[in-house]
């Protein structure tokens, strides 16, 4: 859903900001979660974006050239448990428009397409992808699956994987928290650092999506 879609990217750039604070530019490390707010700050109501958008963040690589290569790439080093790379696959052998393009991402000098893999009827994300350029070439450089899961810039170059966790009794539109994991670019590969985990509380959001 768009309205799903918008408030967990308003929330990861929330999220993001805050921690910039705390950057020092060196290497992240993974480090237990520490205590974090109980409540999520009221959604950001963004415009919705443009064709020019959607020209600039499919270029150099469009829809049909990252689906290509993703049906020949291996996706078993993705980084999420319960993504299955082979389940990734069937659905992009029958599902042609099922590739999204997401703002792009700008770090170390270096500008990298964001892309993900989502549900035609509403816009789910099981898996998102950085992709290079390398000399003309598309070549994935991160990869990481899960439930409604995106990828956006965060403050200092970092990257920013947010994704929604679900309680058995959560409906579709509204999950109980998130998941979010940060990413730098480094050596020429992204280096996963730090991770923690948000709820989210609908009462100070107004009561949207539920």
């Amino acid at each position: 859903m768009a309205l799903r879609r918008g408030l967990g990217i308003a929330m990861a750039l929330l999220l993001c900001a805050l921690l910039s604070a705390c950057s020092t530019g060196k290497a992240l490390r993974v480090e237990t979660p520490s205590p974090r707010p109980t409540s999520t700050p009221a959604p950001v109501k963004e415009q919705a974006p443009s064709h020019e958008d959607y020209a600039v963040w499919e270029t150099p690589f469009g829809p049909a050239e990252i689906r290509s290569l993703l049906l020949n790439t291996d996706l078993s080093g993705l980084r999420a448990d319960g993504a299955d790379p082979m389940e990734i696959h069937e659905y992009l052998s029958t599902c042609a428009r099922c590739v999204i393009s997401l703002p792009s991402h700008e770090a170390g000098g270096e500008r990298f397409q964001v892309y993900s893999v989502s549900t035609t009827g509403d816009s789910y994300s099981f898996a998102s992808f950085v992709v290079r350029n390398d000399s003309g070439t598309p070549r994935i450089v991160l990869a990481v699956g899960g439930s409604d899961i995106y990828l956006s810039s965060g403050d200092d170059g970092s990257l920013v994987a947010q994704e929604a966790i679900y309680e058995p009794q959560d409906a579709v539109c509204c999950p109980s928290g998130w998941s979010v994991r940060l990413f730098r670019f480094q050596d020429g590969r992204f280096i996963e650092g730090d991770r923690f985990k948000s709820p989210v509380d609908y009462a100070d959001s107004g009561g949207e999506d539920q």
